[in-house]
């Protein structure tokens, strides 16, 4: 029987490895139309001028929860092979091979959405127009996957003297001792976080000096900064399973401009990246996404509806009548407004109540509740968060008690369950 639960949920997870890597599904924001857009949502291309040709990199981040594990003795394994064949009008110039193993200790670990398996290829190319092939093989299945064309776009990744920015972020691991920063690796997306990040602008000549940075959104400006070219030897190398940008000394420089802290006042969507000098101005789309945002937050309807939890109908009856198109951005209107002074647009407040939301929704459902977050556990989740205790017992008629407790609080909840099918009901 455990096999045959084994395999269910391996191929369960086999159409989710296809529509994670084959299906675009954007929920509940507008997406920009970034000048990086590929064709597929798994990858990610950066490119690094070295003397007279390039370096471009495309760069990948699987979860876990992606990837399908075998059980071995006391731990989980799994791997890809990622193939490329690099063309140019037709023409396959260069073959790349990528592979890779990892390995988790436990089942909620080879199950979480927070762990990737991440690498990067490397191919030296000129300023042409190429197209990338790849296709996917997933150890312990026999799916061979071919993937949407990776295009390496030469109008579009550099205007004027400028190359396409490169979201990066410092290091503070192990790995600051081989370079400063690691790639950020989402896609070429710019992540709508309380996390610092930093932009780095590759330039094809060191002949600028200087240069002026302006970030618009809805055509406000949202920052602003000038800087000064640095010139290094930059690659891209692995550190500990990440693809982080390190100084190589070999004698080839890559000229640049990079800004940190920029993305504190970026909301979600599409971000224009304007640099200019004297002489020359490139703009450059971009789009910032929140990544691991809260699946409730993708039905907006219902999203509004949980806040009863914690708020008086009164208090949210105007987002009720905004229409279905309107209810998200108002949505964050309010809880932005319920946490003004923040130091970022990236609300944690909003973010938390809705990570409890899922985790309710997943956790709590029944047969006579499918949403989770809709039962009594799942609303008491939801306004305390995660019990400090809990007690399972039985009554004289055989009901099922758990008991939650919340020390600092000082409160306790008493959930019955009387039929046996986990319809658990607050007490008085």
């Amino acid at each position: 029987m455990m096999i045959i639960i084994t395999r269910l949920i391996n191929s369960v997870r086999i159409i989710f490895i296809f529509l994670f890597i084959l299906v675009s599904v954007p929920y509940a924001q507008t997406r920009g139309d970034s000048d990086q857009k590929t064709g597929s949502n798994l990858f990610e291309k950066n490119i690094f001028p070295i003397a007279d040709s390039l370096d471009c990199y495309i760069s990948f981040r699987i979860p876990f929860n992606r990837l399908i594990f075998i059980k071995s003795n006391e731990t989980f394994s799994s791997g890809i092979q990622l193939n490329f064949e690099l063309k140019e009008n037709n023409r396959l110039l260069q073959r790349k091979t990528f592979s890779k193993k990892v390995s988790a200790n436990s089942y909620e670990e080879s199950n979480s959405g927070d762990k990737y398996l991440e690498g990067f290829v490397k191919f030296r190319i000129d300023n042409k127009n190429h197209v990338i092939s790849p296709t996917l093989q997933i150890d312990n299945t026999n799916q061979l996957i071919q993937l949407d064309s990776i295009l390496i776009n030469a109008y579009r990744m550099f205007q004027n003297q400028f190359v396409y920015p490169v979201v990066v972020e410092k290091l503070s691991n192990n790995c600051a001792d081989e370079g400063q920063y690691r790639l950020v690796n989402q896609k070429n997306n710019i992540p709508f976080s309380s996390s610092d990040y930093s932009l780095l602008i590759p330039v094809i000549s060191d002949s600028i000096k200087e240069t002026s940075l302006k970030l618009e959104q809805d055509g406000i400006v949202i920052f602003e900064q000038k800087l000064e070219i640095n010139n290094s030897s930059l690659r891209i190398i692995d550190c500990d399973g990440s693809p982080i940008l390190a100084s190589v000394d070999n004698g080839k420089q890559t000229s640049y401009f990079i800004v940190d802290n920029f993305n504190k006042g970026l909301k979600e969507g599409p971000v224009q990246v304007i640099i200019s000098n004297q002489s020359e101005v490139a703009k450059f789309n971009m789009n910032v996404e929140w990544i691991n945002k809260p699946f409730t937050l993708s039905n907006p309807n219902l999203a509004v509806e949980l806040l009863e939890i914690i708020y008086d109908r009164k208090d949210i009856l105007e987002l009720y009548k905004k229409k279905n198109e309107e209810k998200y951005k108002s949505l964050v209107d309010f809880w932005n407004n319920k946490l003004p002074d923040r130091k970022y647009a990236f609300n944690e407040l909003m973010n938390e109540f809705y990570k409890r939301a899922d985790y309710a929704a997943q956790n709590f459902s029944t047969l006579a509740n499918p949403n989770g977050a809709k039962t009594d556990r799942g609303r008491i989740y939801i306004r305390y968060g995660m019990p400090d205790d809990t007690k399972r017992d039985y009554t004289s008629s055989k009901s099922v008690v758990e008991i939650w407790y919340y020390k600092d609080l000082i409160k306790e909840f008493i959930f019955t369950d009387k039929t046996g099918l986990g319809n658990y009901t607050l007490g008085d």
